[in-house]
């Protein structure tokens, strides 16, 4: 057998073509990364929208306290006071001991601003503002109107 007598022979190796049922580890690996990531940033998501959700619901709280004071200032023909402690990051109806009036102090990092406001017999009120902001600046303002007495919130 000469030199020149040898076969070349041609050698077939897998690879991850459209043809082939599987896929190559790094294939995998970079799925997994894409799915890690995509996750990482739902959950943060999540928990911004989380936290915005709960002051939200604090101003609400705010501005449904004010509007229960005038409607008690009207039906039972008395003045109403709604206190606003600023060193207690509380508030509350003055004298109104319910179970529904009692409002916890504000969440840690929110911040409460405003003087007392008083609603009187005949629907008007002393009038005011009261302002609260949370710790990554966000804020609402409530506000008092001293003709009608009716109270209007806004966002910062």
């Amino acid at each position: 057998m000469g030199l020149m007598d040898l076969r070349v022979e041609t050698v077939r190796t897998r690879t991850s073509t459209a043809g082939n049922d599987g896929f190559t580890l790094l294939e995998l690996i970079v799925v997994l990364v894409i799915i890690g990531l995509s996750a990482a940033v739902v959950l943060f998501s999540i928990g911004r929208l989380h936290e915005t959700t709960l002051f939200s619901q604090e101003a609400r709280r705010v501005y449904q306290t004010l509007g229960r004071a005038r409607t008690i200032a009207l039906l039972e023909k008395k003045e109403v006071v709604v206190r606003v402690n600023e060193e207690g990051h509380s508030y509350g109806i003055e004298g109104d001991n319910s179970p529904s009036a009692r409002n916890p102090a504000l969440r840690r990092g929110t911040e409460l601003s405003g003087k007392d406001i008083v609603f009187y017999p005949k629907g008007h009120s002393s009038g005011g503002v009261i302002t609260l902001r949370n710790a990554k600046g966000q804020g609402y303002v409530i506000e008092v109107n001293q003709v009608l007495g009716k109270p209007s919130i806004r966002r910062l």
